[in-house]
């Protein structure tokens, strides 16, 4: 698929399949209104085979539209092979000052003093399309915001720089609220092409 505007695009599997979020696909676009083209709605409205079978037997599915706010350490599209650790959140809008204060000055230079944990990017959510209907997504809300996080080893995930990233008090004081306890993490690996 090759589509003005679409700068770059993964897909990626789950290292831990489960019943949900088995793969994922990564798209960075030039702005949004590559959405709006005819062409992207060509796609939407009459896909090819291959894409049709998937969406067939998709069950469950999230597709979020964001906006960049945070990047810190490399992009994920720089480092090849990576894992791609993806952390969601639906914050309450009162919060996202302080989420994203947190996030950029004291949660992600903790994290990337590890040399495994490569980058990250925070995007917030503008538009979101979750399957309805699914396992476990009734009455949940949209989420708000996506956190993807390059990692060059899963190793990272029980480094001591996460350790101490999750084990501040401003993090302590974050976490006890239910919205930052439902968040959801998912590990993934690039798909073989």
């Amino acid at each position: 698929m090759s589509l003005p505007g679409i700068e770059a695009a993964k897909r990626y599997v789950n290292v831990k399949p489960g019943p949900t979020a088995q793969f994922a696909v990564r798209y960075d676009v030039s702005n949004i209104e590559v959405f709006d083209t005819p062409e992207f709605k060509q796609l939407r409205t009459d896909p090819s085979a291959e894409t049709r079978k998937v969406i067939e037997n998709t069950v469950d599915f999230d597709r979020f539209v964001g906006e960049e706010i945070i990047s810190q350490g490399n992009t994920w599209h720089a480092i090849d092979p990576t894992l791609m650790y993806v952390v969601t959140f639906s914050v309450p809008e009162d919060y996202w000052n302080e989420f994203e204060a947190w996030y950029a000055t004291e949660h992600l230079p903790i994290m990337l003093a590890e040399p495994l944990w490569a980058g990250c990017q925070i995007y917030r959510c503008l538009d979101s399309d979750r399957s309805s209907g699914a396992p476990g997504k009734d009455g949940q809300e949209s989420w708000t915001h996506v956190a993807f996080h390059s990692l060059r080893s899963e190793d990272a995930l029980q480094s001591p720089a996460r350790e101490r990233a999750r084990a501040t008090a401003w993090r302590e004081r974050l976490s006890h609220h239910a919205w930052h306890r439902a968040s959801v993490r998912h590990v993934f690996e690039p798909l073989s092409q």
